[in-house]
C-alpha cells in the first residue's frame, strides 16, 4: 500500500474528469430537463451533434472507463524501463480511449434513431438490451479477454507498437463487454440524474473489471438493468429520482 502507484497519474485524470462534469452539472448542465443536454439527442434531431457534445463524450469516457483500464495501466507500467515508463502508458491511454471515443461518434450519429421516442422508452429499451447483453456468452468472453495481460517488448518502435497494440485490444475488449452499458449512458445523458446515471454504470464496469470472478456481478448488474427497465415501463412513481 505504501508503494508508489505507476498508474497514479491516470487515476488523477480520471478523477479530474469526474472533477469537471460534477462542476459542469453545478454550473447550469444539471438542467437537462430545460433543455441543456449532455450527448444532446435534440440537437441530433435539429441537425446533428457537434464538436462540444463529442467532447463531453469524451470526459464522460476518460471517467468512466480509465478507472477500467487502471490494472492494464499498472502492467504496462511494471513491464517498460523506468525511463519511458510514462510514454508508454500514456500511448496505451490514448490508443484505449480513442476506441470509446469512435464508439461515441457512432452513438452521436445513432441518436436520431432514439430521440424521437416518446418518454422514457428510449431509456427502457435501452436498459433491456444491456440487462439480456449481461448474460450472453459473448459478453463472458469479452469479460475474460479484459483480464488477459500482453508481453511488451522493452524499446525501440516496437515498444510503441507494442503498448499501442494492446491499448487496442484491451480497448476491443471493454467495447464488447460494455457497449451495452454506455448506449444506456448515451441514452441517459440527455436527462437529470446523469451523474447518478454515471455513478451506477461506473461501479458496475469496475466491479466486472475488478472481480476475480467477474460472472456473478455481470449476473447481479443484469437483474439491476432488468429491474430499472421494468420500472421505467411502469407509470411514474413518485419516487423517481432521475
Amino acid at each position: 500500500m505504501l508503494q508508489p502507484r505507476v498508474s497514479l497519474a491516470f487515476e488523477l485524470v480520471a478523477v479530474a474528469a469526474w472533477i469537471a462534469l460534477v462542476a459542469w452539472a453545478m454550473a447550469g448542465g444539471s438542467h437537462a430537463g430545460d433543455g441543456h443536454h449532455h450527448v444532446s439527442a435534440t440537437h441530433a434531431v435539429h441537425g446533428g451533434a457537434g464538436f462540444g457534445d463529442l467532447a463531453m463524450w469524451a470526459l464522460m469516457s476518460v471517467a468512466m472507463m480509465l478507472p477500467a483500464a487502471v490494472p492494464a495501466l499498472a502492467h504496462v507500467g511494471t513491464n517498460s524501463l523506468r525511463w519511458r515508463r510514462q510514454r508508454a502508458m500514456a500511448t496505451f491511454a490514448a490508443v484505449y480511449l480513442a476506441v470509446w471515443i469512435g464508439y461515441g461518434v457512432l452513438l452521436l450519429g445513432a441518436a436520431p434513431l432514439w430521440a424521437r421516442l416518446p418518454g422514457d422508452a428510449a431509456l427502457a429499451c435501452a436498459l433491456a438490451l444491456a440487462a439480456a447483453w449481461q448474460l450472453t456468452v459473448h459478453k463472458r468472453r469479452a469479460l475474460r479477454d479484459c483480464h488477459r495481460s500482453s508481453p511488451l517488448p522493452p524499446t525501440g518502435w516496437r515498444a510503441v507498437a507494442g503498448a499501442g497494440r494492446f491499448g487496442l485490444r484491451q480497448g476491443g475488449a471493454c467495447l464488447r463487454s460494455c457497449w451495452a452499458l454506455m448506449l444506456v449512458m448515451a441514452v441517459a445523458s440527455g436527462r437529470s440524474g446523469m451523474l447518478g446515471w454515471m455513478a451506477v454504470l461506473t461501479g458496475i464496469v469496475m466491479a466486472e473489471r475488478l472481480a476475480r470472478k467477474p460472472r456473478r456481478p455481470a449476473q447481479l448488474a443484469a437483474a439491476a438493468l432488468a429491474a430499472a427497465a421494468v420500472a421505467l415501463a411502469l407509470p411514474a412513481p413518485a419516487w423517481r429520482w432521475y
